[in-house]
């Protein structure tokens, strides 16, 4: 466990948060008799320095209000936070404040983990300013569980100097794409076309969404997958042929995620990759030098228009067994306070999640920011039910579906046919 204190104090207190304690007058009688001198966060991830000066900025501002209160922040990695959840619900110290992965804050609410925010968010003036599908993906059953904390998409980042060496230019559409990394490879022996993250879901959907293809629909109480459409079964194709039949991305990509796609790209193995905004950063920290090289363009769709992306992102939300509540709260309407939401974007190569900072000119000049913030206009989300976090994390159905049709295990029709059986049964199970 980590904690940062305090040490620059902030003139102002976030004008939210006053509203919302001048309401609420001053705290509960359960947030009075609590122990308020430790707030103690969860956030996701290994933590950044960049996200360490901002949450230390973010403390300071908080304890000119409660100058008793220390913050005491814990990262979680990614991939052990379903067992530290779980672990917190079986009756373990859980969190005050605990960042959410978009994809997930429906399925903890539903196992009772999250306390229910909407009174909260009917009463903060900033809240309605929150683009309105994210604040819908922290729903369940009509009650407000999350509050959107920043938000993300994928694009393709490219070697500018190499497709100028190649002769091509950013692709536009399918064909174009898998063009553009022959004529790459064919430039530059020992390298390849694109880092594919293979074994991830996220950027997969683009293909799908893009060719006309949906993960699953909703008539009436049942869920219906759509992976055995022939537009899915098309999208399925194009992604696991870019290693088995066009060769530009290696056989070990059908193991990659995100992470060792973004790392094929920055240390100059690659051309391309499908890869955030956000992760900037660890690319320019293999590739010092990589600012001189590389742009990014917009995942294309088949036919010449941009595919759209999948919404991607963080929730905050309260631990419902926290018995400072309104103390939570307060913070978190200091770390959601518009001039902190754009500061941590900028820090950390997201977007804001409020409408009117992520419109206007301020991300239409930035050379690696352009191409995600044309995205961010033609955004996706996936099916928005408490169960979508086992097909998604746990059972890791589509990311299994793929790999098993690049590593020449199944066909097409087969993989697509037993993922679509399994994600119905997890989606319908009573």
């Amino acid at each position: 466990m980590r904690t940062w204190r305090a040490v620059v104090p902030f003139t102002a207190v976030a004008a939210s948060a006053a509203l919302l304690l001048g309401g609420c007058g001053g705290g509960s009688d359960a947030d009075k008799a609590a122990d308020n001198s430790k707030l103690t966060v969860w956030m996701m991830g290994d933590g950044s320095a960049a996200q360490t000066a901002f949450l230390d900025g973010v403390e300071a501002e908080f304890r000119q209000k409660h100058p008793g209160t220390d913050v005491v922040v814990q990262y979680i990695p990614w991939l052990e936070a379903p067992k530290k959840f779980q672990a917190a619900l079986a009756g373990g110290d859980g969190p005050d404040v605990t960042e959410l992965g978009n994809t997930e804050t429906q399925g903890w609410a539903a196992q009772d983990a999250l306390a229910d925010l909407t009174a909260r968010m009917a009463g903060w003036p900033e809240g309605k300013d929150i683009l309105p599908d994210l604040v819908k993906n922290a729903q369940l059953d009509g009650a407000q569980y999350g509050v959107p904390w920043y938000a993300g998409v994928r694009a393709m980042y490219y070697r500018t100097d190499w497709f100028a060496e190649a002769g091509v230019k950013p692709p536009t559409s399918w064909d174009e794409l898998v063009a553009a990394a022959k004529a790459v490879q064919a430039k530059k022996p020992g390298t390849y076309g694109i880092a594919l993250p293979g074994n991830s879901e996220l950027p997969f959907y683009s293909i799908l969404w893009s060719a006309g293809g949906e993960i699953a629909t909703r008539d009436g109480d049942a869920w219906k997958s759509g992976y055995t459409s022939a537009e899915a079964r098309r999208a399925v194709s194009f992604w696991t042929e870019l290693v088995t039949r066009h060769k530009v991305a290696p056989p070990a990509a059908a193991g990659w995620n995100e992470i060792d796609a973004r790392t094929q790209f920055a240390t100059g193995r690659a051309a391309m990759a499908f890869a955030g905004s956000w992760q900037q950063g660890a690319i320019k920290k293999d590739n010092p030098d990589i600012e001189k090289v590389w742009g990014t363009f917009p995942i294309p769709g088949p036919d010449g228009k941009p595919a759209p992306a999948f919404a991607g992102g963080s929730d905050l939300a309260i631990w419902k067994d926290s018995k400072r509540q309104e103390l939570a709260w307060d913070y978190l309407t200091v770390l959601l306070k518009k001039e902190n939401d754009q500061k941590f974007a900028d820090n950390l190569g997201f977007f804001p999640v409020y409408s009117d900072l992520v419109g206007g000119s301020r991300y239409r000049d930035d050379k690696i920011m352009a191409a995600f913030a044309s995205t961010m206009q033609n955004t996706r989300l996936t099916p928005v039910t408490p169960k979508w976090v086992e097909v998604s994390r746990t059972r890791t159905v589509t990311q299994t579906m793929n790999s098993a049709v690049m590593k020449g295990q199944k066909t097409v029709d087969q993989a697509t046919a037993e993922a679509a059986s399994e994600m119905e049964s997890i989606l319908n199970a009573k």
